[in-house]
């Protein structure tokens, strides 16, 4: 319910923790292109913000 919920906001970066973060790894998902990134929890939230900054 709540990705569709962003789907329909347009949220342009979805992050997914699930069960990866038991591996220590989140997702990053770039709605538009559909690419979906396994990312180490540790380093999701700089590269999170590098790339909403090189989206503006």
């Amino acid at each position: 319910m709540k990705f569709g919920d962003a789907e329909l906001l347009g949220v342009p970066n979805i992050v997914v923790v699930g069960r990866g973060l038991k591996d220590g790894t989140v997702e990053l998902k770039d709605r538009r292109t559909g690419d979906v990134t396994e990312l180490p929890s540790d380093e999701a939230a700089t590269r999170i913000a590098e790339r909403v900054a090189s989206q503006r």
